[in-house]
């Protein structure tokens, strides 16, 4: 099971450098570590009833802790929420309502993680966002 995800997550993201030129990535508004300089974007949206869930490190067994979860929206709105992910890699943005989002994922050290997520009372219930991240090479 873990390694099918590992090969989905893989799969699923393009990495983008600085030199790029997409409206995606307009970063205004997010948080932007210091050693950032690789964004990887996930394809495929998240469908999910709610903003939560987890956050792995390609590299290491222990999930990353404290890496800055973000949202922007919905659609073109410039309101962003964020939270941090806890020790088990987890993270939650509450009271979020139902329309589409940009997030970024960011850690220091890492490569960043970009994507669209949908909020929907008719997702899956259950469903949560899960993202690997890699090391900042």
């Amino acid at each position: 099971m873990k390694l099918s995800w590992l090969a989905i997550m893989l799969l699923t993201i393009t990495p983008w450098s600085a030199g790029q030129q997409d409206s995606f990535y307009n970063l205004e508004g997010f948080t932007i570590s210091p050693t950032e300089h690789i964004i990887n974007r996930v394809q495929q949206p998240f469908v999910v009833r709610s903003v939560r869930g987890v956050i792995r490190a390609e590299e290491y067994r222990e999930p990353p802790a404290d890496v800055v979860f973000e949202i922007q929206g919905p659609g073109t709105e410039r309101r962003f929420r964020g939270t941090k992910t806890d020790k088990h890699g987890r993270f939650r943005i509450r009271d979020v309502p139902a329309g589409t989002y940009r997030f970024k994922a960011t850690l220091n050290g890492y490569q960043s993680v970009m994507g669209t997520v949908t909020v929907s009372r008719r997702a899956v219930k259950g469903a949560e966002i899960k993202l690997e991240m890699r090391l900042g090479v």
